[in-house]
């Protein structure tokens, strides 16, 4: 059984501690599943994107997971690249962006530009198909056909205007 921490509506975590897929699981107004996601986009202004594997849903989305029991939602976006793409991206500068509560879950942000080698890329074949670097109107337009992850779509109009506001402190300087 995997277990999962509880976050309240702040970000914070809380005492409690659930059963990754118990339906039986009531929680409170205040309480959510905490999850972690990491937009990577390389010099060229594209995105690091993978096509999950038919059983984790077959929509195209970024590295991300579920916190598990007592984890830190910064050392899960590590694990999940290393887990889901074999990229060990530990001393690499990640910028976390916050979470954003949106629905159900919590989803903690963080956004990392790095290079990375498709040819270097090794995809746990159980949760991704394959690995791509897409550009922004590509992703866009899968996001349109409902191809992509809606919560990864979701942090992925935050990450655009994360980037608009650092495109506009870059013309202010």
């Amino acid at each position: 059984m995997e277990y999962l921490s509880v976050f309240d509506n702040n970000g914070n975590r809380t005492s409690r501690v659930v059963v990754r897929g118990d339906k039986s699981t009531i929680f409170n107004d205040n309480e959510h599943i905490g999850v972690s996601i990491i937009f990577i986009e390389n010099s060229e202004g594209k995105f690091l994107i993978q096509k999950t594997s038919l059983p984790k849903s077959g929509e195209y989305s970024s590295t991300g997971g579920h916190i598990d029991e007592g984890e830190d939602p910064f050392d899960v976006i590590k694990r999940e690249t290393m887990e889901e793409i074999g990229i060990d991206i530990s001393h690499d500068n990640i910028i976390s962006l916050g979470y954003r509560l949106v629905d159900f879950p919590i989803r903690f942000l963080y956004y990392l530009k790095k290079d990375i080698d498709l040819n270097v890329v090794k995809v746990d074949k159980y949760e991704v198909d394959e690995v791509m670097y897409l550009t922004i109107d590509e992703i866009n337009e899968l996001i349109n056909k409902g191809l992509f992850n809606k919560g990864h779509a979701l942090m992925f109009k935050e990450i655009l205007k994360y980037k608009e506001g650092e495109k506009n402190e870059e013309e202010r300087k």
